[in-house]
């Protein structure tokens, strides 16, 4: 068997990865061109004019390579300006309804307050002898309404006691209970008041002919003087109600033939409807 020959790379001596030289021409060219721009620097100040060329040329460039970045955060902040804005809306609508809630209460305690003032000062009966009360139940029953009133506990209300409104008269207490009071009304067609007319003096006693109707002097004889449009106080007689409260006016007077009596209806001044606070004297 014939021995084979092995092939055999000649390796030279250089090495792989060494930088060739620079030629002479090349390196006297660079140092030719370094020197004319350092004299045209000293001279005539050229890095200066390169360096304001080269920012105008690159200010453009920088815009440009900005400009998506500069987009995103400008669509970045709409966005989220827009949420803050919903989120501040929903906070002054809110808050606008506070204000309005509030509102609508302070006018409702106004309101109140002024009722009471009124209903106060609409007596010349020793404050000190008076409970201010509320309504709490009016009863539908048109012939013999019954009001009823909350009572403060601890407080000395008896049966008879009168019961006033801003407008006068509103009927006299009926029933105590431990928290309440039943009023009989001046309407109540069971109600009988000793009355005086303010102009003619005469006396007479009105009764009640239903909620929402007009009361009647009971048995006036055909001789009495009295006149439409007068004005009726209590009497103060039966010591039941205080002497001086207004009751109604007289809105018509009719002689009817077949009765030998006069026909007088009388416009009572208080209902119950119309009103929430009401005033009970305490005193015996």
């Amino acid at each position: 068997m014939l021995k084979r020959e092995h092939k055999v790379s000649n390796i030279s001596s250089e090495a792989i990865f060494a930088i060739p030289a620079m030629k002479p021409a090349r390196v006297v060219s660079a140092i030719i061109f370094c020197l004319c721009l350092i004299i045209s620097d000293i001279r005539y100040d050229a890095a200066s004019y390169l360096r304001s060329y080269s920012k105008d040329i690159l200010t453009p460039i920088s815009f440009m390579i900005g400009l998506p970045q500069e987009f995103f955060s400008y669509a970045t902040n709409i966005f989220s300006s827009k949420t803050k804005l919903d989120e501040r809306i929903d906070r002054l609508e809110e808050e606008n309804l506070k204000l309005k809630t509030a509102n609508q209460y302070t006018q409702m305690l106004s309101s109140e307050l002024s009722k009471l003032n009124k209903l106060w000062s609409s007596t010349d009966i020793d404050h000190q002898d008076l409970i201010i009360s509320k309504k709490t139940f009016l009863s539908s029953n048109f012939y013999q309404p019954l009001l009823a009133l909350d009572m403060e506990l601890g407080k000395t209300i008896k049966k008879n006691n009168a019961v006033l409104s801003d407008e006068g008269l509103v009927g006299r207490v009926e029933n105590v209970g431990i928290a309440s009071v039943d009023v009989m009304l001046i309407q109540d067609i069971r109600s009988s008041i000793p009355v005086v007319s303010e102009e003619s003096s005469l006396h007479a006693v009105l009764q009640g002919k239903g909620l929402d109707r007009k009361g009647e002097l009971k048995f006036i004889k055909k001789t009495a003087s009295f006149s439409e449009g007068e004005l009726l106080f209590t009497s103060g007689l039966g010591d039941i109600f205080p002497e001086g409260l207004q009751v109604g006016r007289i809105s018509s007077i009719q002689d009817l033939t077949d009765s030998e009596f006069l026909k007088i209806e009388v416009s009572l001044f208080s209902s119950p409807i119309d009103n929430d606070y009401f005033l009970i004297t305490t005193n015996e």
